[in-house]
């Protein structure tokens, strides 16, 4: 017999820029607070919402902050009143002094559960013609490891952005029971395809839900532009609710016992052949 297990979520998109931190942060408890009223169990908030660091090559080093901090503090206090999850990512500067582009997990109660660290860096050496903010090597340090959350609604797992186009890391989290995937970005246009491609793809090899969120607009010192399109999608695939191109509170409701019954139905995980993936033979035919 199903036994359904609803949980609310909620995606903030809106747009960010560099020299207005103190209207980014406005607009992210407007949202979260948004959110509250209509009985999200989870908010999910843009990649780098207190300004992305694309405006120059050091915009990103005035927008970073310690975590706990300000930033976290705002994240806590509309986790704690509104009895909710909180996420999205901003510039953290780490104790060892290096910067990470860092997703702190808030729990309903106001605590910081655990932070997760970029692991996979935007980069893309080979574009010149790119203004030096986006090379987001030449500004953060890439995280070290994975985080799972085994909480009283579910497992869920952290990515962010440009983590969407490794589905080894999607992969891992499945064999870890994620039912879940929170995934803050601000992901480039105008790659539409690639967007709804990836999360669909990740969703469904992984059988898993996607809650991912986007940052719309542009940065107005470069033009570059952010598609939008905050989505959540199933773990069949389907994308169970989207967001206009415009600023915007995405909220829908899903039902995590499809997870359970998708893996029932088709077990993808348990016919993982990692003794096949470790070398490939190569055969070589020549005249």
């Amino acid at each position: 017999m199903n036994e359904a297990r609803p949980v609310t979520i909620s995606i903030a998109q809106f747009n960010a820029q560099d020299d207005e931190k103190p209207a980014n942060l406005a607009k992210a408890r407007h949202y979260l607070d948004l959110a509250g009223a209509r009985g999200s169990h989870i908010v999910v908030l843009p990649e780098l919402f207190t300004g992305t660091g694309f405006s120059s090559g050091d915009a990103h080093k005035a927008l970073a902050e310690s975590i706990p901090g300000p930033t976290f503090d705002l994240m806590a206090d509309a986790a704690r009143r509104h009895a909710m999850y909180v996420t999205g990512s901003f510039y953290e500067k780490g104790a060892d002094g290096r910067i990470y582009n860092t997703s702190p997990v808030v729990a309903p109660g106001g605590d910081l559960l655990g932070c997760y660290r970029k692991t996979h860096l935007f980069d893309v050496p080979n574009r010149t013609d790119l203004p030096p903010g986006i090379m987001e090597s030449a500004k953060v340090t890439p995280g070290k490891e994975l985080q799972l959350y085994d909480t009283n609604l579910c497992r869920f797992g952290i990515g962010i952005c440009a983590d969407i186009r490794f589905p080894e890391m999607f992969r891992a989290y499945a064999r870890a029971g994620a039912e879940l995937i929170l995934l803050p970005t601000a992901f480039l246009s105008p790659r539409f395809d690639h967007w709804d491609f990836l999360l669909k793809a990740r969703a469904t090899d992984h059988q898993m839900f996607i809650a991912a969120s986007g940052m719309t607009g542009r940065e107005k010192v470069t033009g570059i532009g952010f598609i939008g399109r905050s989505s959540v999608v199933d773990p069949w695939g389907v994308i169970l609710a989207g967001a206009p191109d415009e600023e915007a509170l995405l909220t829908t409701t899903i039902d995590l016992d499809q997870v359970r019954r998708v893996r029932n139905w088709w077990p993808l995980n348990d016919q993982i052949r990692p003794d096949l993936y470790g070398a490939v033979a190569v055969k070589t035919s020549r005249p």
